[in-house]
């Protein structure tokens, strides 16, 4: 099956759909926000319970 050309409404040209910069925005926020949450507190536990600071603050 091939993909579907532009289609033409009443005389205007329109596009096929496509992710916006307002969607790639929101697609990492919601995907990369829990991993940034879940990372700090295993760095977190790890400190606190080992002594070990493997975080990003470590290195400055």
């Amino acid at each position: 099956m091939s993909a579907p050309k532009d289609q033409t409404i009443l005389g205007h040209d329109i596009p096929k759909a496509r992710l916006t910069a307002a969607g790639w925005a929101w697609g990492a926020l919601y995907l990369g926000l829990p991993v940034l949450l879940l990372g700090n507190a295993v760095d977190l536990i790890f400190q606190w319970t080992l002594g070990w600071c493997i975080g990003v603050w470590c290195m400055v």
